[in-house]
């Protein structure tokens, strides 16, 4: 006993020994250069952290955030986004923003394109990314011209850049504007959490034990972020020097989007290593690598995304930061990596392109980042990718290209400002804010505040606040009145009472005075600003200006909407421009502005009354070219006299173009001069007056180079107070230079109807992803509005992915939506569960769904892969099967129950509380779409079991198969087949009657009434029918189909002409008749058998029917509400009809109920013009990859002999009418969809521009009226068409290129060719 005490308490001492050896003393760490190497203790050590270090770190870790946009309580170190996609063709995108967060945030991004062909582009001032002061922009990054708007948290990203870039391949400075869509295909996977434990475990058990905070040496830096993996698709152009187009390609791509921050910034990071890699097959590898100075040297994580939709972390690979790229000129040209997760290994192959470039970061530089394209191979399926290097810099120097100053203009709110009275001098700080003096003048009270230092002036004046016109308004109650009107005039619209509204209010205006305590402070600012014009000798002239609220902002110009009137001299004259400055909000054409807009009725409204310079000459210059937003060239057009002329485009100005270097340096590209036929001066007695310009000044620029200069000088700086480009108003007098005006440029970011068409499109993240509409392309055999996309379809995925299988991904959806059509998932339905071999039960599935037998071996070898059958199926198929017939009864009478309960009350008139009542129907949409998919599920399922008796064994199926399987799963009882049958019987009951012709002789809209009156019986039967089936319709799932419940008259068309049968029905076939029928069965059994089943099969059809029945019943409630809605919207005048309710997505539609932001309405009404045009797109019926529209025949288009060439200044083309107005009087010729010919647009022409495909003008320039609203609108349109009137009549057929600057006679003949 004594012996085993001994050796028991000597190997209790050697235990004790061992472990603190391999725990707890402290050892100078092994190290083979700056990495941590692995002791003798690894294995326990990784064992234990494995087991509990890990877990006790992770629980204590604040859980990331996973804010699409920058985190508000980072104070430190740096917050990001990127995106990093590539494409197995060379492409590739690298883009990204950065802040840099401290007491002066600055902002970094990261913009590299690479085309198919080799061409790259980068930042011009490479390699720096230092752009700016950071500015938070809402819901989006934004910076140096690069932004990220967030469409849907985690879903959708609209990308958008407008700016400068480097070619790489001949350094030439272009401009490059692309519009991406980033579609998500993951969900968030985050660091630390989803770091796995077995990488982590291994990156601690390198340190080396040191006390109770081991386990938490992983959260020293504090690190994090996310990331998805997903696709990115859109348009990338490039422009040379003159503004011509130089490169456009659709880019297609996949890869990831990150999300990270560094509360500490670049501290004690020495190195990174970041994979972004993806393969045809759908496979997204990302790994990377961190180190860090004397701790966690090396830090390996990663995600692997696979075609089946499963991600999961990496748990191991034989990647070894030290022994990669440890500098840059290392970097090898091949380099493979194995990397495992839980279910399976994958081998990377890397060869490294030599392309790419390098990035520095931080002031000063804390980080040198060297980026690689890469040509991958995962698991010999070929792709491509990108390499990241991240290094400490060899020097430690500040960036190379100096930081702009911060934005120093800005808006103020009425929370800054406080109280304000009737009105406000521009130097008052209230003067700033546009909710009170609306946005001209807001912008001249900030171009006052900064005119001392930036060498211009601004023509003294004051603002009369929107407190002075709610006052009169107040004491003027007939005034109010005649508003309430006009806003009442919106419902029901017609132009000719809307018109009588706004004049009724017009002349009420301008008759009524001033109430008196408006006039009194009115005329004691005018006495004030008659002092100021005598201190800096002008005359006592004055120009009244409208200043909308509203108006001149980022999203909406409201372009010469409203009255200005120049030249008053008297305090009376003043007064009554203020009447008519008023007046002019309420006009119909400043109404209807407004109305098509969504912006209020009655509108606040301020008035700017300013001292009229008497100037030489006078324009307007924008800072970046209009057509496209080139910052590299800015434009001045420019006349003599007053800028009247040049604004309006009653003349054809000076244009000179001048061309902006990479420092801001200026030099004139180009001058066009103009005719300047005539000019507008101030007349001696008040007002002005137009007057011919002599021939000798005509032949002359108005400005001289020095001036030109030096406004493009003035122009750059207002740029950067302000942040963005600028639409200046200028005017040059003998005393220097004059602003007059300084509105953002609107329309640049603009929707393209390219980004409109995918905007909702499902990633597509494998080139062997198989997408079909059949089936679907009956049930949704058009586009879907967006309403219905989130109200309808995206509850019946819900409802079929359960119907397909119990255990679906995220992300992997039985039904897809692309180019805005439903289309199926082949791989993620039919053949998401297959047998071992192709057999007859695929081919029956394939068979139910097209028809005809579909996937050859490669197709079904794609989709062995991604499903690996297992025996288990079998037995979850089975299960599956009992579940759906066992609850297609149930499901059947819950959907029927369910609908009647879904009465959907609108007990409120408030539009937001009225969106919140149909936002709760969601939830019984999913129901309803799911108790369809369970009875669908059932109807398969007996039409299964009927297959597999019929083909007794055999395996392959014949057309009299077909044909018996049809007979046996028909039903005559199913809702869908009365329909047709009540049609014919009420055909015949009318052709019974004497009065049959008559009846077909009325006019549809005016038949049901007549039937009411003449046919009483009749007209009872037929309402009792659009009471049971008035909801159904072609497109009936869509929420903005008209169903004959709302257009009766379409179901008058149908009586008027159908025609009945004349054979009698013989009446439905015994289950016994049926069975003896068939032909194809050889055995006694398989009668039997089927005799037993044919009662089954009849029962799931009928219970589907029904199902579907209920839930298109359901969406004809949502649709009544949503219509309801769009009414109750049109009277609040946010939008113009109600139709275009259908047209927003949930999420825009509650921002804009909230906002009234008139780019969510602008973006609604292009997609409900669009619409027709993508309902006539063809799609192929199963496609491979990316989907495309199938190449349509078109009429074949023949170039007429009259052709003309003009300036462009909206893209695009367009092959329509042509309609030649050479009066205003004759606008009633205009009909829906034509091409503009005319002499000059101005503000009268308003109202009729929705109309339009195209404009051509032969007056105006690039900022004249039609020009500024052409591109406000987004149709082509050319200026300066010389003798466009009578080279061109109304009802030719032309082709108007926007792109190439032509409009051109055509001919449309009735031979077809083949266009994409």
């Amino acid at each position: 006993m004594v012996l085993l005490d001994i050796f028991f308490q000597a190997g209790l001492a050697t235990f004790v020994l061992v472990v603190y050896l391999m725990l707890f003393k402290k050892r100078k760490t092994e190290k083979k250069g700056p990495y941590s190497q692995p002791g003798w203790n690894y294995p326990l050590k990784c064992w234990l952290s494995r087991w509990f270090a890990i877990g006790r770190w992770k629980a204590q870790c604040v859980l990331v955030p996973t804010d699409d946009l920058p985190r508000t309580d980072l104070y430190e170190g740096w917050d990001s986004v990127d995106v990093r996609a590539t494409c197995a063709d060379g492409t590739a995108v690298l883009l990204g923003i950065r802040k840099l967060c401290g007491r002066h945030p600055i902002a970094e991004i990261t913009v590299y394109v690479k085309l198919a062909d080799g061409s790259s582009y980068r930042l011009p001032k490479h390699p720096d990314t230092i752009t700016c002061y950071w500015e938070d922009t809402e819901g989006a990054w934004s910076a140096g011209g690069l932004k990220i708007q967030v469409l849907e948290s985690k879903t959708r990203l609209r990308i958008l850049f407008n700016g400068l870039l480097t070619s790489v391949e001949d350094g030439a400075l272009q401009h490059v504007t692309f519009n991406f869509i980033w579609i998500s295909a993951s969900n968030a996977l985050r660091y630390p959490e989803d770091w796995s434990a077995e990488l982590a475990a291994q990156a601690l058990s390198l340190e080396p034990w040191r006390d109770s905070n081991w386990p938490y040496l992983l959260g020293k830096w504090e690190e994090g972020g996310w990331l998805q993996c997903g696709a990115v698709q859109g348009r990338f152009q490039c422009f040379d020097q003159q503004g011509v187009l130089d490169k456009d390609e659709y880019l297609r791509l996949r890869g990831v989007r990150e999300r990270s921050w560094a509360p500490h910034g670049y501290e004690g990071r020495r190195r990174s290593v970041t994979v972004t890699a993806s393969s045809k097959d759908g496979t997204v590898v990302h790994l990377r690598g961190l180190s860090y100075r004397n701790i966690l040297t090396q830090c390996i994580s990663g995600h692997v995304r696979y075609p089946n939709y499963k991600v999961e972390s990496i748990i191991d690979t034989d990647f070894v930061l030290g022994d990669f790229c440890e500098s840059i000129s290392g970097v090898p040209k091949i380099y493979t990596i194995n990397v495992s997760t839980k279910y399976r290994s994958i081998r990377l192959v890397l060869r490294i392109n030599d392309d790419g470039g390098n990035l520095l970061s931080g002031i000063p530089y804390q980080q040198e980042l060297e980026y690689r394209t890469l040509v991958v191979s995962i698991d010999d399926s070929p792709g491509s990718g990108t390499l990241e290097l991240g290094y400490e810099p060899t020097e430690i120097s500040d960036p190379t290209a100096g930081l702009p100053p911060p934005r120093t203009l800005k808006w103020l709110s009425v929370s800054e400002v406080g109280s304000v009275g009737y009105c406000l001098p521009f130097e008052a700080r209230a003067a700033a804010c546009p909710d009170y003096v609306g946005g001209k003048g807001a912008s001249l009270a900030l171009l006052v505040s900064v005119q001392d230092s930036e060498g211009y002036k601004v023509p003294p004046g004051f603002c009369l606040t929107i407190r002075a016109l709610e006052k009169h308004l107040g004491a003027n109650p007939k005034i109010l009145a005649a508003i309430r009107e006009i806003e009442a005039a919106n419902e029901d619209y017609n132009e000719i009472n809307f018109k009588d509204k706004c004049t009724k209010a017009v002349e009420l205006f301008v008759n009524t005075e001033v109430t008196e305590d408006v006039r009194k402070e009115i005329l004691v600012h005018l006495k004030e600003l008659r002092n100021a014009t005598v201190k800096q000798d002008l005359e006592q002239q004055f120009a009244v200006r409208s200043s909308a609220v509203g108006e001149d902002s980022e999203t909406l110009s409201a372009a010469g909407q409203n009255e200005t009137i120049l030249g008053c001299t008297s305090d009376e004259h003043v007064l009554r421009a203020v009447q008519k400055c008023w007046a002019s909000m309420f006009a119909f054409t400043s109404a209807y502005y407004r109305r098509q807009n969504g912006q209020p009725c009655a509108c606040g409204g301020g008035v700017v009354v300013q001292a009229l310079v008497e100037p030489r000459a006078a324009g307007v210059m924008f800072t970046r070219h209009p057509d496209r937003g080139d910052a590299s060239r800015l434009l001045i057009t420019a006349n003599y006299g007053l800028g009247e002329t040049v604004v309006s485009g009653s003349v054809d100005p000076d244009t000179i173009i001048l061309r902006r270097g990479e420092d801001s340096n200026l030099t004139i590209m180009k001058v066009d001069l103009g005719s300047k036929t005539q000019r507008v001066m101030k007349a001696s007695t008040g007002g002005v007056t137009t007057e011919d310009v002599p021939e000798t000044e005509r032949s002359l620029p108005c400005l001289s180079q020095t001036e030109a200069l030096k406004l493009a000088e003035i122009g750059v700086a207002q740029e950067n107070l302000w942040g963005a480009g600028r639409d200046i108003e200028w005017a040059i007098t003998k005393d220097g230079i004059y602003l007059l005006q300084a509105r953002p440029i609107t329309s640049l970011e603009r929707w393209t109807e390219e980004e409109l068409l995918h905007e909702m499109d499902t990633p597509i993240m494998s080139d062997e992803d198989l997408t079909t509409f059949a089936n679907t392309g009956e049930v949704f055999p058009k586009p879907v509005t967006p309403l219905t996309a989130d109200f309808v379809v995206t509850p019946m995925v819900a409802g079929l992915n359960k119907m397909v299988s119990f255990d679906m991904e995220p992300w992997e959806d039985s039904l897809v939506i692309t180019h805005n059509r439903v289309g199926i998932s082949l791989y993620n339905s039919v053949y998401r569960r297959v047998p071992k071999e192709l057999n007859s039960g695929v081919r029956m599935n394939e068979i139910s769904l097209h028809g005809r037998k579909v996937a050859d071996q490669n197709l079904f070898n794609v989709a062995l892969r991604r499903h690996p059958p297992q025996w288990t199926h079998y037995i979850d198929l089975l299960k599956t099967i009992i579940l759906y017939l066992r609850s297609s009864n149930p499901k059947m009478k819950d959907s029927i129950t369910t609908v009647k309960k879904m009465n959907i009350r609108m007990d409120s008139e408030d539009p937001m509380q009225m969106l919140e009542t149909l936002l709760k129907e969601l939830d019984v949409m999913y129901r309803l779409s799911l108790n369809h998919g369970f009875t669908t599920g059932a109807s398969t399922a007996s039409q299964y079991i009927a297959m597999i008796i019929l083909l007794e064994g055999a395996t392959d199926f014949t057309t009299d198969l077909f044909n018996e399987i049809n007979t046996l799963l028909y039903s005559g009882e199913v809702l869908s087949a009365e329909v047709p049958l009540v049609l014919a019987k009420l055909t015949r009951e009318l052709e019974a009657s004497e009065k049959y012709d008559e009846f077909k002789a009325q006019e549809p809209r005016d038949a049901l009434n007549w039937l009411m009156s003449n046919l009483p019986n009749t007209y009872t039967n037929v309402q009792d029918f659009l009471n049971e089936h008035g909801h159904r319709a072609i497109m009936e799932y869509d929420m903005a189909t008209k169903p004959w419940a709302l257009v009766p008259e379409e179901l008058m068309k149908i009586l008027q002409n159908m025609k009945v049968n004349e054979k009698e029905n013989k009446g439905n076939k015994s289950d016994a008749e049926i069975i003896a029928a068939l032909t194809t069965p050889r055995k006694p059994l398989t009668r039997r058998l089927l005799s037993w089943l044919l009662p089954l099969c009849r029962w799931t059809v009928r219970n589907r029917e029904s199902t579907k029945a209920n839930l298109i019943l359901g969406v004809h409630k949502l649709r009544l509400a949503a219509i309801e809605l769009g009414k109750q919207l049109v009277r609040r005048w946010y939008l113009p009809h109600h139709d275009l309710v259908f047209f927003f997505r949930t999420k825009e539609l509650t921002d804009y109920i909230t906002s009234r932001d008139p780019a969510l309405l602008r973006k609604a009404i292009q997609r409900q013009q669009y619409y027709s045009k993508w309902s006539k797109l063809k799609y192929a019926e199963i496609n491979t990859g990316w989907v495309q529209p199938l190449p349509v025949k078109a009429p074949a288009v023949t170039a007429g002999d009259v052709k003309l060439e003009a300036t462009s200044v909206c893209g695009g083309e367009v092959i329509a009418r042509a309609c030649v107005v050479k009066d205003i009087s004759e606008v009633h010729q205009l009909q829906q969809g034509d091409v503009l010919i005319t002499h000059a647009t101005d503000i009268g022409w308003s109202p009729y521009f929705p109309l339009l495909t195209g404009i051509v003008t032969e007056l105006g320039g690039l900022i004249s009226h039609g020009a500024v609203i052409a591109r406000e609108y987004g149709v082509p349109s050319l200026v300066g068409a010389v003798d466009a009137t009578d080279i061109f009549k109304t009802g030719d057929i032309v082709r108007l290129s926007g792109t190439k600057g032509m409009i051109e006679k055509v001919q449309i003949s009735e031979k077809s060719e083949h266009h994409s």
